[in-house]
């Protein structure tokens, strides 16, 4: 950390960082007698930080669940539940820049304005070949478009047991046989399952991530989310990148997690949410040496959050983790487990970072419901 620093950026890339004074000289020696044609911002009273790496998020969607929250409010099951989001996307998907413009655009640019400089992106709404290789290409298309976070997309196939099929086994092996197969065309880097208990089982979502694998994809997978189903278990058999929610893991699991590395992606905002009575051993995890990424998990259904300094503060409210766990869990925890370069501040790396009107670093994860970013720097480029 630097009490007076800089940051010097040449197409996008950080060249130097570090002292004010030190970056100061660089400047003069290596731009000597061209010193007029920099740009140079100063912000004085703010602190400034990595970009934010959002590692678990859900923004291919269209349609209003605000009718499940308040059915939740009262007691009662959602009124609408996943398939009706199933339903309105698959709509929305008839029109497929309209749904882009419209919906998913105003959504992201939201997000980027918070400090999401880079964004985990799941399909899964669409569960059919056609729809989720549009939201496959929408997510490639647009992976680098200015002003919005910098995109990574997963293929997020089993989600949930879609209206056509009636059990998941045969949905699974539609997706092995005809979906799969063409994802990395489409822009896939990843592929997800949500391995849970009334979902997909462990051995169903085994069968499912070691084909995605076979085709080129990098596995994570959504974990143990609201009941253990041995999710973790399998996950670290098969070497996934990244554990997804992880509540309701055992001590044997927080072990196999440390000992194969695989980054934990908790996400505060879900509990939160629905009051859920069990989190993720977050604290066991970091300090036994694992690594603890915090996403939004932003979708319709469990966690409409897209901002993540409203998850860094439910990190800390929820996990107890201190501002400097908070924040490495939002940039280089999180690009860890999407093996990015992001999430950081160093010479060679994306110039993407966050000025926030903090006075230090130590208040990160304190305030929430607002939005402290004074500013945006995605590429180095101002993104909001």
């Amino acid at each position: 950390m630097h009490r007076n620093g800089a940051v010097l950026i040449e197409d996008g890339i950080i060249v130097a960082v570090g002292p004010q004074k030190d970056v100061e000289q660089l400047v003069l020696s290596r731009y000597a007698g061209m010193t007029d044609d920099l740009d140079v911002v100063d912000y004085i009273h703010e602190t400034i930080v990595p970009g934010f790496v959002d590692a678990h998020a859900h923004p291919l969607f269209a349609g209003n669940r605000e009718p499940d929250f308040s059915s939740r409010l009262r007691g009662e099951k959602p009124a609408l539940g996943m398939l009706y989001t199933v339903e309105q996307t698959r709509d929305a998907l008839l029109d497929r820049e309209a749904f882009w413009t419209n919906i998913v655009q105003p959504r992201l640019a939201l997000m980027a304005k918070h400090g999401t400089t880079t964004l985990e992106t799941k399909t899964g709404y669409a569960l059919h070949a056609p729809g989720e290789f549009a939201l496959l290409d929408l997510a490639h298309e647009h992976r680098d478009d200015p002003g919005l976070p910098r995109l990574l997309p997963t293929f997020l196939g089993a989600h949930a047991l879609p209206p056509e099929f009636r059990n998941e086994i045969d949905f699974i092996d539609y997706l092995i046989d005809q979906v799969i197969p063409a994802a990395v065309a489409h822009g896939a880097v990843y592929a997800d399952a949500f391995c849970e208990p009334g979902f997909f089982s462990a051995e169903q979502t085994r069968r499912y991530l070691l084909a995605a694998r076979a085709h080129g994809l990098r596995l994570r997978v959504h974990c143990d989310e609201m009941a253990y189903g041995h999710a973790a278990e399998m996950a670290c058999e098969i070497g996934v990148d990244a554990v997804d929610h992880a509540n309701c893991i055992t001590e044997a699991d927080i072990a196999a997690v440390v000992a194969t590395k695989a980054v934990t992606v908790a996400c505060p905002a879900t509990i939160a949410y629905l009051g859920l009575s069990q989190r993720a051993p977050v604290r066991a995890l970091l300090d036994r040496g694992g690594s603890v990424a915090f996403a939004s998990d932003f979708n319709p259904g469990t966690s409409p959050c897209m901002n993540l300094q409203t998850v860094a503060y439910f990190a800390r409210a929820e996990f107890g983790v201190s501002s400097p766990e908070a924040l490495y869990g939002v940039t280089r925890a999180a690009a860890a487990s999407m093996r990015v370069d992001a999430g950081v501040l160093r010479v060679g790396a994306p110039a993407d970072f966050v000025v926030l009107t903090i006075e230090a670093p130590d208040e990160f994860g304190w305030q929430f419901g607002g939005n402290l970013a004074t500013a945006v720097y995605r590429a180095g480029m101002l993104v909001a």
